[in-house]
C-alpha cells in the first residue's frame, strides 16, 4: 500500500481501501497502447482523413507502449534511464495525440512540427535528468499538462460541438486527461517529501483513481477512435446511397422514400404537394462546347441554386442527365406556379461565366402540377412531364402547368 510522504495526511489513504500499484498501471497502459498500435492500421481506413488519424494515433501509441512496457524488464527500484524513457514516451506520446485529435476533428496541424516538438521534449528531458527523480517528476507533470492542453485545443470540436455519443465521450476523455494532468501539477507544488519512482505525487487517496485511469485510458481511446471512424463511415455510406454523387441532390430511391414521408406529414394539413420537373435547356451544347467538366460544374451549380430557393421541407432530386424534380408543399396552383417561376428565374439570372468561363447563361424549362388526393406521385410526375414537354416546344425558358383531368 502506498503511504504519504509529503504534506498529505496519512489517514486520507483510508478513503480507498484498495490501493493499486501505479507502476503496474503504467505497464498495463503500455500493453494496451502496444495493442492499439497493432490494431490502428491505416490500411483499414476508408479515406485519407481516416488514414491520417490512424497513422498518427498509431505513432503516439507506439511511443507510449514501448516506454511504458519496458519497465517490466527491470527490477525494483527502476534505474534512472528506465524512468527517463517512461517519462519521455508518456509526454511525447500524449503530445503526438494532439495531431491525431486535430485530424479527427477535421483540423489541420502540420506534421513538420512533430520532429521539432519531439526534439524540444528530448532536450528538456536531458536538462532535468541530472536532478534525478525530482527532475523527471517535474518534467512529467509539466509535460503532461502542456500536452493535454494541446490535445484540448486541437480536439476542441469534439469537446464543444460533438456529433453523436462517441464524440461526446471522446470530448469527456480529453477533458478528464487535461484536468487530471493539471491537478497533478498543482499538487506537486505542495509536495515537500522525497520524490517517489512512480513520479505521481498526489494525495494517497487519489493513487488508485489515477492508476485505474492510466490503466484503462489507452483502450478507451482506441475504442472511441474506432467507433467515431465507424460512425462516420456509416454516415458516408448512407449519404452515398441516398444522394447523387455529382450534385448532392437526392437519388431516385431516396426521393421515393422522402416523398412517402412528406405525404404522410401533409395528410393532416391543408397544404397540397407541388410536383415540379426542371430540365436544363440545350445542355448537350454546354457539354459539347465546354466538355464534361464544364457540364458537371453546371449541374452542380443548378442543384445549388435550386436548393437555395426551396424551403427545408421540400425535396430536390436528380432524375438523370440534366433533369431535376422538386416536391414542395404549397397552398394551391398559383403558389405552385410561383415556386416554379422562382426556380426558373434563379437559373436564368445566375452569373454563369463565373462558374464556367465563356458560358453566357443557362435556362431551364419547367413543368408543374399539383398532386391530387389519392393520386400516386408517379401519375403526377407524368402530368408534370407533359407540361415540361409543352414548355420546351413552346420556346423553352418558361413554366407550364399540368392540370388534372378527372
Amino acid at each position: 500500500m502506498t503511504t504519504a510522504t509529503g504534506r498529505f495526511p496519512d489517514n486520507l489513504a483510508t478513503v480507498c481501501m484498495l490501493q493499486l500499484d501505479i507502476l503496474t498501471a503504467f505497464a498495463i497502459c503500455g500493453a494496451g497502447a502496444l495493442t492499439g498500435a497493432a490494431l490502428l492500421r491505416p490500411s483499414l481506413a476508408y479515406d485519407m482523413a481516416s488514414a491520417e488519424v490512424l497513422r498518427i494515433s498509431r505513432g503516439a501509441y507506439a511511443l507510449i507502449g514501448v516506454g511504458a512496457t519496458q519497465i517490466v524488464l527491470h527490477p525494483s527500484p527502476l534505474p534512472l534511464w528506465s524512468l527517463a524513457t517512461l517519462s519521455y514516451s508518456t509526454v511525447s506520446g500524449l503530445a503526438v495525440m494532439a495531431w491525431a485529435m486535430a485530424a479527427l476533428s477535421g483540423g489541420v496541424l502540420s506534421r513538420r512540427l512533430l520532429a521539432p516538438m519531439l526534439a524540444v521534449l528530448l532536450l528538456a528531458l536531458l536538462a532535468v535528468l541530472p536532478l534525478g527523480v525530482r527532475g523527471l517528476t517535474w518534467f512529467v507533470a509539466w509535460g503532461l499538462s502542456a500536452a493535454s492542453l494541446l490535445v484540448v485545443v486541437m480536439g476542441r470540436r469534439l469537446v464543444l460541438r460533438p456529433r453523436g455519443l462517441d464524440e461526446t465521450f471522446a470530448g469527456i476523455v480529453i477533458l478528464i486527461t487535461a484536468v487530471s494532468s493539471l491537478l497533478r501539477t498543482i499538487y506537486l507544488f505542495t509536495w515537500d517529501g522525497p520524490y517517489e519512482p512512480h513520479l505521481l505525487h498526489v494525495p494517497p487517496y487519489m493513487h488508485s483513481p489515477y492508476a485505474l485511469m492510466y490503466g484503462v485510458l489507452s483502450l478507451v481511446v482506441i475504442m472511441l477512435v474506432f467507433n467515431i471512424l465507424g460512425s462516420r463511415l456509416q454516415v458516408k455510406l448512407r449519404r452515398r446511397a441516398t444522394t447523387d454523387a455529382l450534385t448532392g441532390a437526392l437519388s431516385r430511391p431516396a426521393f421515393a422514400e422522402g416523398a412517402a414521408q412528406l405525404l404522410e406529414r401533409l395528410r393532416s394539413g391543408k397544404d397540397r404537394l407541388a410536383v415540379i420537373i426542371i430540365d436544363i435547356d440545350h445542355f448537350k451544347q454546354v457539354n459539347d462546347r465546354f466538355g464534361h467538366a464544364g457540364g458537371d460544374a453546371v449541374l452542380r451549380m443548378v442543384a445549388a441554386l435550386l436548393q437555395a430557393q426551396l424551403r427545408p421541407e421540400a425535396l430536390l432530386a436528380r432524375f438523370g442527365g440534366e433533369e431535376f424534380v422538386v416536391l414542395a408543399p404549397v397552398a394551391d396552383v398559383p403558389v405552385a406556379r410561383g415556386v416554379a417561376e422562382r426556380l426558373r428565374c434563379a437559373l436564368a439570372e445566375a452569373q454563369w461565366d463565373a462558374i464556367v468561363p465563356g458560358l453566357e447563361g443557362v435556362t431551364a424549362s419547367v413543368g408543374v402540377t399539383l398532386l391530387e388526393p389519392g393520386e400516386s406521385v408517379e401519375r403526377a410526375l407524368a402530368r408534370a412531364d407533359d407540361a415540361l414537354y409543352r414548355a420546351k416546344h413552346g420556346g423553352r425558358n418558361q413554366v407550364q402547368i399540368g392540370l388534372f383531368a378527372a
